[in-house]
């Protein structure tokens, strides 16, 4: 008889769950406030039950929602006591081949902006249903910010959630992964989340195959440990969301408003001279009466400019 081959999985999500206890801290497990896509009946059976993994790694039962709420709110809460816009260290990690890459904006805008988020994090949803809406309005769509998804996954369904998503066509990435966050209780903490994640792919277009072969691809889980790991090291990353601006020269932990965003984007684009080209433009009457004095005549009236 042939011997069944051992997942990795509960391996990578122990090493997924033992960087964010590491960097956080025991401290961030007693700082728990309910966040606005949690309730209390959830936080009451997610304390009270365990995840038992299949050999997949996949898991019928409650994930620990609440685990993630602990880090992020701590991120929120001290917020207030940061400077906007902490410097970090300038790292470029490399897009890993086998994640490739899912942004949005203009590749080589002045300001990129990397996010690193988990699809169970409720402080995600609510960032990306308000904050990022502006953001992308204001900056994103008009050039002058590239934004990079970059998953930071700390338990089972965030972990699948997101391979399911970077297998999605890259034209669907954004829509499937705005869907999930957007509906995080009704398919992550739903008792059987690998079945709630199957409906909503094959609604989204993936046939069964497809979900399978991405479920169990061990190769994705490691690119995604292993971009977990590189970002922690640079960054010091505990909580999400947390954002990079370009490669660590400015950071933004926890949900910050649109505000805190112009503040970091115009600092690092103030010496760049991506500023606004008609502010220190002479109007129509300047040009003229510099013309009227290179020629040695002294007419400064203007006429109209149509």
């Amino acid at each position: 008889m042939f011997k069944k081959k051992k997942s990795p999985l509960p391996a990578l999500l122990a090493l997924l769950l033992f960087i964010a206890v590491a960097l956080a801290g025991w401290k961030f497990f007693s700082t728990q406030e309910t966040g606005p896509a949690t309730t209390s009946d959830q936080i009451e059976t997610t304390e009270q039950e365990t995840p038992e993994h299949d050999n997949h790694g996949a898991t019928d039962h409650t994930h620990d929602h609440d685990h993630e709420g602990h880090t992020h709110d701590t991120a929120n809460t001290s917020a207030a006591n940061q400077s906007v816009g902490e410097k970090g260290n300038v790292v470029d990690i490399p897009v890993d081949p086998v994640l490739g890459r899912r942004a949005m904006g203009d590749p080589n805008a002045p300001v990129q902006i990397r996010e690193y988020y988990s699809l169970t994090c409720n402080h995600c949803a609510t960032f990306h249903t308000g904050t990022f809406q502006a953001l992308k309005a204001k900056y994103i769509d008009t050039g002058k910010a590239y934004f990079i998804f970059e998953e930071f996954p700390l338990n089972g369904p965030a972990l699948y959630g997101a391979m399911i998503a970077r297998c999605m066509p890259l034209e669907r990435y954004d829509a499937f992964h705005s869907m999930l966050l957007k509906t995080q209780d009704q398919w992550a903490f739903s008792g059987n989340f690998k079945e709630s994640l199957k409906q909503n792919a094959k609604l989204a277009g993936m046939s069964d195959e497809e979900f399978d072969s991405c479920f169990n691809n061990e190769q994705l889980q490691k690119a995604m440990a292993s971009n977990i790991s590189k970002a922690s090291e640079a960054w010091e990353i505990s909580s999400t969301p947390t954002f990079i601006f370009n490669n660590g020269e400015r950071i933004l932990r926890g949900v910050r408003p649109i505000e805190d965003f112009d503040t970091v984007i115009a600092d690092l684009t103030a010496d760049t001279g991506d500023t606004d080209e008609t502010a220190n433009a002479p109007d129509s009457a300047e040009l003229e009466l510099e013309l009227d004095e290179t020629t040695g005549t002294t007419d400064t009236t203007t006429t109209p400019v149509e």
